[in-house]
């Protein structure tokens, strides 16, 4: 591009524009001049043409018209840029011709000619760059004939233009060119200083100096703009520094991120994600490099209890001190990793032989059951770990994984606070539970489930009320234990439906059966801790009630104490809705938590349920005696009924009788049993006390 600076473009520009004003002046100045030299050439002409015709009406008709014509017509020729002139008679018939000298120069072929018999209109006519004047000889009443004369128009008019352009272009360019230097002259004295800005933004492009400025010179908006410059330069150096520390602060967020992308922010262990990644890395080398892998999986023995009874912020500090102690008992190139809530993974090199994989998970079981001092606590904690060997066998890291989770459930499941390593016979169970899992949606449409009920009665075995069992009888799987299948409902979210189904199935039978027997026994139902926190399970109940005509008072709930507490809110927010329909709630399992005692005043609970262990104690000794006594007499100050369950000895109901706990339930009196049995017990005790 030729333009390289603002002042080349606004000289040129200024130029440019001054000669579209100088050539539309003399455009307008050549237009005027035409017009005005036609106003002169037609009223000279027109009154050459008004004498020419007053002389003609004397020599038209005349016998010597002849030669008097001529010498009329003669008369034109001062006039050169007449180019012909022509006399007519009445009838438009030529009478006498006449050439001016630019014509009569002029070849025969190219000369003007003027027809014959043609009638032309009066007046002056503009035809083809001349003048024709035609006019008439005589009155109109008399006319003699008609004189018409051509005058040349345009080439005296070029001639002129050419003239005042010849006199006039001169001047013009003269003032352009000093117009041009002045511009030239002006344009370097106030857009110099444009140049030095363009030449101090190019520096400091280069040299990223934000610290330079640059001294205020020029005039008017030139000034203003070096001032602005300066003013920005200035914001620019602090915004510098500012990003250059938000630079650092992200840097610093990236590494943060980086690390808790990788890292348990907890425990400062790896991450499950991290964890894999690696995993699979140390797998596919382990070809080459001939290594083998055991992977250890470690859960927390009781970890929940630590979180219901001090706290989250002790069990986060106690996971943080297992993450520590960890590292200490594994070896030193193992990876240690935080899988999630209180389970931990271990990688390690496979040591020689099982013996020493034996000592490697009994110094990490012994090491974690020894205590933690979290927080001025004493806290103690086991752990069960189950052990995969020979990690580069497997082709799926999940499966990996699994076969390790499967071995320390194991563990747990032969008492905890020990380890087991994964064998096929494992899997087996593992598949067992996969399939009671599976089955129990199937077996509740199938009507695979069904109600025993146990009695609750006082110490002369009159029968007071009843809790509803649920048993299963599985067509593919047997019968299936409730102890066996309650838990995997629980832990795959299944628990609920099952509970819905015991709400129905005994509102069912209180209607059908109970009640046409004239039985007005209140029935328990077991709730879990997943159904405290369905809060549409309150309007199944309400619906149940209504759609059987359920008698107030006739359904009762148990909950754990464990259940209770896991959301106390929750749980309370529930039962004060199920006690506005007038049923009652049993604290079971009683004193085998892990909270105090103060949330009994927190909680509407109106039965309080001894558990089996305490009864099973009584006559041991003086301190399990007292122990059961203490509960019964915090129960009675409390004005909460008692109802003492696993009762299997005369001398426990003589004991418990003695000290005023109301109602027993256990297989000294009565076990479990289908629905038809229990109607036929409870009326069997009724007669007892009601001889026909």
């Amino acid at each position: 591009m030729l333009i390289k600076s603002i002042r080349t473009a606004i000289v040129l520009l200024s130029l440019f524009f001054m000669g579209v004003l100088v050539w539309s002046v003399l455009t307008l100045a050549l237009k005027e001049h035409r017009e005005l030299y036609a106003s002169y050439v037609e009223g000279d002409l027109d009154a050459l043409s008004d004498n020419m015709a007053s002389d003609l009406v004397a020599i038209l008709g005349q016998p010597d018209q002849f030669f008097q014509l001529k010498t009329l017509l003669l008369r034109l020729d001062p006039y050169e840029h007449v180019k012909c002139a022509a006399v007519f008679d009445a009838n438009w018939q030529l009478v006498d011709f006449y050439l001016g000298a630019s014509e009569r120069a002029l070849p025969e072929k190219k000369r003007l000619q003027i027809k014959n018999n043609s009638p032309q209109t009066l007046g002056l006519h503009r035809q083809q760059g001349a003048i024709r004047v035609v006019k008439r000889v005589g009155d109109p009443s008399a006319e003699l004939g008609y004189l018409v004369i051509v005058n040349d128009f345009q080439g005296p008019l070029d001639e002129s233009a050419h003239s005042l352009m010849m006199h006039t272009l001169p001047t013009v360019l003269g003032v352009m060119l000093l117009l041009m230097l002045a511009f030239s002259a002006f344009g370097n004295r106030w857009l110099s200083p444009l140049t030095r800005l363009s030449e101090f933004a190019r520096q400091v492009q280069k040299s990223k100096n934000y610290n330079l400025t640059i001294p205020v010179s020029g005039h008017y908006e030139v000034s203003s703009l070096t001032t602005d410059i300066n003013n920005m330069m200035e914001e620019i150096r602090k915004e510098s520094e500012m990003n250059q520390e938000y630079v650092a602060l992200l840097e610093r967020g990236k590494k943060e991120t980086e690390y808790l992308a990788n890292y348990d922010s907890l425990t400062g262990l790896m991450n499950r994600k991290h964890f894999i990644n690696r995993l699979q890395e140390l797998l596919q080398q382990a070809t080459t490099t001939g290594k083998t892998y055991d992977l250890m999986f470690v859960g927390l023995d009781g970890f929940k209890g630590v979180n219901d009874s001090l706290g989250h912020e002790v069990g986060d500090l106690l996971l943080a001190g297992v993450a520590g102690r960890l590292l200490t008992y594994t070896p030193e190139h193992a990876l240690v990793c935080r899988h999630g809530g209180d389970e931990f993974l271990i990688l390690s090199e496979s040591v020689d032989g099982k013996p020493m994989l034996d000592s490697l998970a009994a110094g990490i079981v012994s090491g974690l059951a020894q205590k933690f001092n979290v927080s001025s606590w004493e806290v103690r904690i086991t752990a069960s770990i189950g052990i995969a060997r020979r990690c580069e066998q497997y082709q799926d890291i999940r499966e990996l994984i699994r076969d390790a989770d499967i071995a320390m459930y194991d563990a747990k499941h032969r008492g905890k606070s020990r380890f087991s390593i994964f064998d096929a016979d494992m899997m087996a169970e593992h598949q067992r539970r996969v399939d009671i899992a599976n089955a129990i949606v199937p077996a509740l449409q199938n009507d695979e489930f069904c109600l025993n009920y146990q009695a609750k009665v006082t110490a002369d075995g009159q029968p007071v009320g009843a809790e509803a069992l649920i048993r299963w009888h599985s067509e593919s799987l047997g019968f299936v234990s409730p102890a066996e299948f309650i838990p995997i409902a629980e832990q795959s979210g299944k628990i609920t439906e099952i509970t819905k189904w015991v709400i129905q199935q005994v509102c069912l039978d209180v209607r059908d059966v109970f009640v046409p027997a004239g039985i007005q026994l209140p029935v328990s139902i077991n709730l879990s801790a997943t159904d405290l926190k369905k809060y549409h399970l309150v309007g199944v109940i309400k619906g149940a009630f209504l759609k059987y005509d359920i008698p107030r008072g006739m359904v009762e709930f148990e909950v754990t104490e464990y259940s209770y507490l896991d959301n106390l809110d929750v749980a309370n927010k529930f039962f004060s809705e199920i006690s506005a329909l007038g049923c009652k709630v049993a604290l079971d399992d009683f004193g085998t938590g892990y909270s105090s005692l103060s949330y009994l005043t927190k909680i509407p609970i109106d039965i309080i349920k001894i558990d089996k262990q305490f009864v099973d104690n009584i006559g041991e000794s003086h301190r399990d005696d007292a122990l059961v006594l203490t509960i019964i007499e915090m129960a009675k100050r409390l004005g909460m009924s008692l109802c003492a369950e696993g009762v299997e000895k005369k001398e426990q109901v003589n004991f418990l009788n003695s000290y005023g706990c109301q109602v027993i339930q256990g297989y000294y009196f009565a076990k479990p049993m289908p629905l038809d049995d229990f109607v036929s017990f409870v009326q069997q005790g009724q007669k007892r006390i009601c001889p026909a």
